[in-house]
């Protein structure tokens, strides 16, 4: 009976890690060591990972729906930095350099979770070169999408703004097609948040996509009803 629920315990873990990014290419030995450190936990909506100020006793793989990472303004404003989709490791370099979290990171949607200890982390990453290699690839590849947030806040309008981190939301769903409408599960507060914009503003610009048919406002979520016509710049040359 007992090995008959340990079998369970590895299958179970081992459906949670596969297909994040960190182990693509792994052998399967490796993965077994992996999903030996590996504990699943469930977040519902709304419910924080972690807040700032806290231990960075874990490093977290997202396995089904999509977390926010969010700090505070100088003014106590709450600023989205990044949204992490299935596949994606956060949490990674607080606990890397055993600092306290200076970020919040909240579940947007109903969330399965692979926590991994720090220590059996680095461990991991000290005996695999290639895995130490990916998890710094990763943490730049975040850094260039914070990047052209900033580029964005400097250089467009509100409504450029909107349009296209829309666009960047739709395309880091790696599974959807062009002509598919696709859910956007954030508040129009979370884009303000995610553009730099007053909510206002934000909710201006959306109307007008809204009524250009590219999107539907729904209660705490965004339809994007026409992908292809949202990243057409022609159609939205006024802005």
């Amino acid at each position: 009976m007992q090995a008959r629920e340990e079998s369970v315990k590895v299958r179970t873990r081992l459906w949670c890690i596969n297909g994040l990014n960190l182990l693509r290419d792994v052998s399967e030995e490796e993965m077994l060591r992996f999903a030996a450190i590996t504990r699943i936990v469930e977040r519902r909506r709304g419910d924080m990972i972690y807040l700032p100020g806290d231990a960075s006793q874990s490093v977290y793989f997202l396995k089904e729906g999509r977390i926010k990472i969010t700090g505070l303004s100088e003014d106590g404003h709450e600023v989205l930095l990044d949204i992490i989709g299935p596949g994606e490791i956060f949490g990674e370099l607080g606990a890397i350099q055993e600092t306290p979290r200076t970020t919040a990171a909240q579940a947007l949607e109903d969330a399965v979770l692979c926590e991994v200890d720090r220590e059996d982390f680095e461990e991991m990453l000290a005996t695999n070169p290639q895995m130490s290699l990916k998890v710094l690839k990763g943490f730049g590849s975040r850094l260039k999408r914070i990047e052209a947030q900033l580029l964005r806040l400097i250089s467009k309008d509100v409504p450029t703004r909107v349009r296209e981190a829309l666009v960047d939301l739709i395309d880091a769903q790696r599974t959807v097609r062009p002509e598919v409408p696709v859910k956007i599960g954030l508040t129009q507060q979370d884009v303000a948040n995610l553009v730099g914009a007053s909510r206002q503003e934000t909710a201006r610009a959306l109307k007008e996509l809204e009524y250009s048919g590219a999107v539907e406002l729904r209660y705490r979520s965004i339809v994007v009803r026409t992908p292809d016509k949202l990243r057409d710049r022609a159609l939205f040359n006024g802005h």
